[in-house]
């Protein structure tokens, strides 16, 4: 994959539906202290490391690998990149549900982004007090506001590509299933999708409230 192929799948698939989410990191850095950051299925999306300097992917599309391994890709951070110190980008090549080579309990914030059951399969990776960011793309969000292990703490609102707004207000009328069935992880896992809720956030942020070792 030479230089121009490498941005132009970022350019494609982030920048030219306008889907790069740079003030929804934006957002997360003003408000919280993060300092690593894992993000499992990320395909080609760069967009963290311009905020956090540093974040650990892992995908296990072949176009991925190519891409994180292009010099153009680390570059393109390096001249874009929000912060001053030198960035620090690793992929691994992998299926986020088997091990990946990472410790447990390392990472200060955990991304949830159209992939699936992140929440479930990566939570062993996230830190006490560390946060989920999730969307309910695929039900994760709605997967995580059942497990005890993580708790409610804000949502994020959408304005556009560049503007994302944090609110921790009436978190408790979040979550509340449209039809009277009950919503278990077993049927979550079944759907494979988000189910229908009275009020809705663009994502939503937990804490981990539990250690790995409890």
């Amino acid at each position: 994959m030479n230089k121009k192929q490498a941005l132009a799948l970022y350019k494609k698939y982030h920048e030219d539906c306008d889907n790069q989410r740079l003030g929804l990191f934006a957002a997360l850095d003003k408000k919280y202290e993060v300092n690593r950051v894992l993000y499992p299925g990320c395909f080609v999306h760069i967009t963290p490391s311009l905020i956090f300097p540093n974040v650990v992917y892992v995908d296990s599309d072949r176009r991925a690998e190519q891409f994180f391994n292009d010099n153009a890709v680390h570059s393109f951070v390096n001249n874009n990149r929000l912060y001053e110190q030198g960035p620090s980008v690793s992929f691994h090549k992998s299926d986020y549900t088997k091990d990946f080579g990472e410790n447990t309990d390392q990472f200060d914030l955990l991304l949830s982004q159209y992939a699936g059951f992140v929440s479930q399969a990566c939570k062993k990776y996230l830190k006490k007090d560390g946060m989920l960011v999730a969307n309910n793309s695929h039900g994760d969000a709605g997967m995580a506001s059942i497990d005890p292990d993580y708790q409610l703490i804000a949502v994020y609102k959408r304005r556009n590509d560049t503007e994302y707004s944090i609110s921790e207000k009436n978190l408790d009328s979040y979550f509340i299933p449209k039809s009277q069935r009950h919503i278990s992880k077993a049927y979550l896992e079944k759907t494979q999708r988000g189910i229908g809720y009275t009020k809705n956030a663009s994502g939503y942020i937990f804490k981990k409230t539990s250690n790995n070792a409890e």
